[in-house]
């Protein structure tokens, strides 16, 4: 009965943090990645120096490009709090808050790493000529994406913690030892019976 009602044994605050945090960091620099590799890249007709106009159709790679850097946001927020979920003995809310700090620190590491990656696949040309087209590498210029994989990661550990049937989020109550012998019958309200 005593291994029952025992508790797995929890980690320090500190190494959750970590762990979940660098995982969080390590998976969403590959979403990065895979956002550097498929965003599209955006043309513009040189017409001065360091200036570029969009050509007809080409402004519309701005909005592609931060829409799927939104959508990888997204899913990671959907993908990496079930992931963590998963782990009974350290739900709650130390877990959360390694979950939330790890999809912001995620995020800027996905931006970072993305933003390398799209520079990597489209150079800047080196002092083109006024009247030529040149390819503009994508990039993400708003900070408000951010906001896309620690707000979906949040809403699912509320959806999970709310629909967990267990008031500690962890375990059910372990069920109390069968007792050796017959149960007791039910009462009966028969009054032809005879006791």
């Amino acid at each position: 009965m005593s291994e029952l009602l025992e508790s797995p044994r929890r980690l320090s605050t500190r190494r959750v943090l970590t762990v979940v945090i660098a995982i969080s960091v390590a998976l969403s620099a590959l979403g990065g990645m895979l956002w550097g590799l498929l965003a599209p890249a955006q043309q513009l007709l040189v017409v001065s120096q360091d200036r570029g106009a969009a050509l007809t159709g080409e402004s519309l790679h701005r909005f592609d490009a931060l829409a799927m850097f939104s959508l990888v946001s997204f899913a990671l927020g959907l993908v990496l709090p079930v992931g963590w979920w998963l782990w009974k003995s350290e739900r709650g809310p130390r877990l959360f808050a390694a979950i939330f700090v790890g999809a912001l620190a995620g995020s800027i590491a996905a931006i970072v790493v993305g933003n390398a990656i799209a520079a990597l696949r489209f150079p800047k040309a080196a002092d083109p000529a006024v009247g030529s087209i040149v390819t503009v590498a994508p990039s993400i210029e708003t900070p408000l994406v951010l906001i896309v994989q620690a707000l979906t990661a949040s809403l699912v550990v509320l959806l999970l913690a709310a629909m967990n049937p267990n008031d500690n989020l962890r375990y059910a109550e372990p069920e109390p030892e069968d007792v050796d012998g017959e149960p007791f019958p039910p009462p009966s309200f028969d009054s032809n019976r005879a006791d």
